[in-house]
This record gives C-alpha cells, sequence and structure tokens, in this order.
C-alpha cells in the first residue's frame, strides 16, 4: 500500500469518525476532537545499533497528531493519527516520514453482549526501532503493517462468561531480502467468578489458534532464492484475575502449546536444477504470564513476567522469548510527574527445532523521564533510556544512549 493509500484511508477514518461524532436527533453524547504537535529533538549515540560502525546523530521530529472520540452509553469509537517527520543532523539520508494510524470500536448492543472492532496502519522506517519493544533490532527498511481485530464476549450467567476474538497482522518490507508476514489469530474463551473461594477473582480459560507465514524471494549473484516458513500454534492457558485490594490487581495466566513449523527453500542457480530443502519440526512449550500492578493517588506502578513463542518481524523466524518489565511513575506535584522503567528481553531460537537459526539474544532497556505541565495547553518531557543488547550467536554485544526534550502543545 502506497503511502498516499495510507493518506486517503486515514482521511476516511477521520471523515466517518467525525461524521459519527455528531449528535444524531438531538441526543446527548460525549464528543472530542484534541489536535496536536510535538517538537522532538533527541541525541542517539548509536543510531544503527552497530558494533563495527557506530556513529552518533542529533536528530528533530515534527509530530502533528489528531484524536477523535465519541463516546455514548452503548457505544465509544475513536480514531487517531499521527504523523513524524525526522531530520538527523549528520545522516540526512535517513529523514523520512513515519505514519501511525488506528481506529476502535466498542459497543454493548444490550446487557449480556460486548462487541469490539479495531484497526490500525503505520509505514515506519526508523533504524533500531524495534529493540525497546521486542529487544531485536530491525534496520531502516520501510514497514509498512496493517492489522485488524474484532471480538465479542457475551455474559452467560451473572457467574460466567464467553467471548471470543479474531485478528490480522501483514507486515510488507520495501527489501526482498527482508521477509514479509501474514498472521491470523482467534482465540476463545471462558470466565467464571471464584468468589466463593478467592475473594474479588475470576478465573479464566483461553485457547488460542494462529497461524505465522513468512515469505521473501531475491536474487543474490545471478543465484534466484525463495524461502518460505509457516507456523501453526496451538495454545491453551488457565489463569485467574484478582482484586487484591482497592489499589492492588494481579493477573496469572499459565499453560502451554503446540506448534508446527516448516521452512521450503529452494535455491535455483544459472544452467543448474534448482535445489530444494524441506524442513519441518513439532515441538511443546510453556506459556505463561504474570502481570501485578499497583494504583495509588500519586504513585503507581505495574510488574510483568512473560514466556512465549513469537514471530520476528522482518526475518523467516520465531523465537521463544522471555520478558520481564517494570515500571512506576509518581505525581511530584500537580503539573510535575517522573516515571522511571526496566524491561529484559531473552530471545532464542530452539536448539532442536531445523526451522529455526541464528537468534539467541539477551536485552535491557533502562530509562526514565520526567513531564511538566505548562499549562493547559503545553507539556514539556525530558527522558533517557540506556539499551544493552549481548548477541550470543554473533558473539558481539552493543550498547546505545538515548535522550529526547519534547515540547508538546494540545488543543481541544
Amino acid at each position: 500500500m502506497k503511502r498516499e493509500s495510507i493518506q486517503r484511508l486515514f482521511v476516511a477514518i477521520v471523515l466517518l469518525s467525525f461524521l459519527a461524532a455528531c449528535p444524531e436527533n438531538g441526543t446527548a453524547a460525549d464528543h472530542q476532537l484534541i489536535t496536536s504537535v510535538a517538537l522532538i529533538h533527541g541525541y542517539n549515540d548509536n543510531i544503527f545499533f552497530s558494533n563495527d560502525d557506530v556513529q552518533a546523530d542529533n536528530i528533530t521530529t515534527v509530530a502533528p497528531k489528531l484524536d477523535l472520540l465519541r463516546h455514548s452509553e452503548r457505544y465509544t469509537i475513536r480514531a487517531d493519527g499521527k504523523l513524524e517527520f525526522y531530520r538527523y543532523e549528520d545522516n540526512d539520508e535517513l529523514d523520512d516520514v513515519d505514519q501511525w494510524y488506528n481506529g476502535s470500536l466498542t459497543t454493548t448492543p444490550t446487557e449480556r453482549w460486548q462487541l469490539g472492532a479495531d484497526a490500525h496502519i503505520s509505514d515506519d522506517n526508523r533504524p533500531d526501532r524495534d529493540v525497546e519493544e521486542t529487544g531485536l533490532v530491525l534496520n531502516n527498511v520501510q514497514r509498512k503493517r496493517i492489522n485488524a481485530g474484532a471480538s465479542t464476549q457475551y455474559t452467560v450467567t451473572e457467574m460466567m462468561g464467553a467471548g471470543m476474538s479474531l485478528t490480522f497482522n501483514r507486515e510488507n518490507f520495501d527489501d526482498p531480502e527482508t521477509s514479509d508476514r501474514k498472521d491470523y489469530t482467534a482465540v476463545l474463551f471462558l470466565t467464571r467468578s471464584l468468589d466463593a473461594w478467592l475473594t474479588r477473582t475470576t478465573g479464566r480459560l483461553n485457547m488460542s489458534y494462529s497461524h505465522y507465514n513468512f515469505e521473501r524471494e531475491y536474487e543474490r549473484n545471478s543465484i534466484q532464492i525463495a524461502d518460505d516458513y509457516e507456523v501453526d500454534y496451538y495454545g491453551l492457558t488457565l489463569g485467574t484475575e484478582s482484586t487484591l485490594t482497592e489499589r492492588l490487581n494481579l493477573t496469572v495466566n499459565l499453560g502451554g502449546r503446540y506448534t508446527c513449523s516448516q521452512q521450503n527453500l529452494e535455491v535455483s542457480y544459472p544452467y543448474f536444477p534448482a535445489q530444494i530443502t524441506d524442513e519441518d519440526d513439532e515441538n511443546y512449550g510453556f506459556v505463561g504470564n504474570i502481570n501485578f500492578g499497583y494504583q495509588g493517588e500519586r504513585y503507581k506502578c505495574n510488574l510483568l513476567l512473560s514466556h512465549d513463542l513469537q514471530p520476528v518481524s522482518g526475518e523467516n523466524n520465531t523465537v521463544n522469548r522471555t520478558t520481564a518489565r517494570a515500571n512506576g511513575s509518581y505525581r511530584f506535584l500537580e503539573r510535575l510527574s517522573g516515571n522511571l522503567y526496566g524491561q529484559w528481553y531473552r530471545n532464542q531460537n530452539d536448539p532442536d527445532d531445523p526451522t529455526q537459526s541464528g537468534i539467541d539474544t539477551q536485552t535491557w532497556n533502562l530509562g526514565g523521564g520526567l513531564r511538566w505541565t505548562v499549562n493547559d495547553y503545553f507539556d514539556l518531557a525530558v527522558s533517557y533510556v540506556y539499551t544493552y543488547l549481548n548477541d550470543y550467536e554473533e558473539h558481539h554485544s552493543y550498547h546505545r544512549n538515548k535522550a529526547l526534550i519534547t515540547l508538546e502543545a494540545h488543543h481541544d
């Protein structure tokens, strides 16, 4: 999808949301239009997250954003779009515009039914963009991503509920050697109140299926290479959601997965028959996440531990990813707040799976910042993050320091 097409789609989303935000037949509803623009100046001492070609640069970003919201007793509609115009002081060949568009609808047509839908479209190209989200580095290759989902939940009785969700994701890269990807996921879940045994606790059963498809075709030294990789994922977890106190929440989900993976590699040489390699594998693994949250008047914090099989953006690969994340924020004054966070990722291929290869990393992100609400229209923020990545496969380690200062203006 070309950038012009993405922009036209965003305009359509904005217009539809704006029409939806208009009162009908004089009925009242909350609707809001917020416009904002952020001016961001940052310093990055390793823009390519490289070990042998370390380059530092100053980066200036202008990011206008539009948010639309309509809320009534029965439904809530949201839509937002943001453009990021960024310019590098020394590496101007990296100058570009990233785009992010989102829309969502939640509705309760009856007392028992809840329905939802959401969509996301993005076009991004910034170097090292994913290292703080996945622990893995994705270089400055243009990525166009579309994902959409729908969900429904039905209250069977006062004690029990059931529902399902469907999601689709597609990633296309402007580079033949970087893998395009399509995902499909379906989740069925059942919930039941456990108040008879555990106060303010709900039990949950999740059954999930995902299909990941990666593909790339490219030419290297007159050799044609076609590489396809598919994974079928079946997961089952049992868990609880507990409100321990008015301020403490705990969510636990534990279970397992079964996966079937298949890789087909075809290498075509000039004047010689093509070489075709097929690999397949079946394996089992642990799946789990624990999320602890605290919400106070001035302080809030969150702790997350998780482990699961995850697809890798831009590569014909999946990894076993373990994540540990802790973050907290504190409001010092009415208009001044701060935050700190630390997160750790362990991304590792299964050594017994012949369809996986090449990834064995450990990544740390440590950061924090301050935000000052100058007045009703301006916010000023500073932030810093240090990233360390140890690549056991390549026997290299990488470091990066990034500091940002942001001035944001907004109006509603």
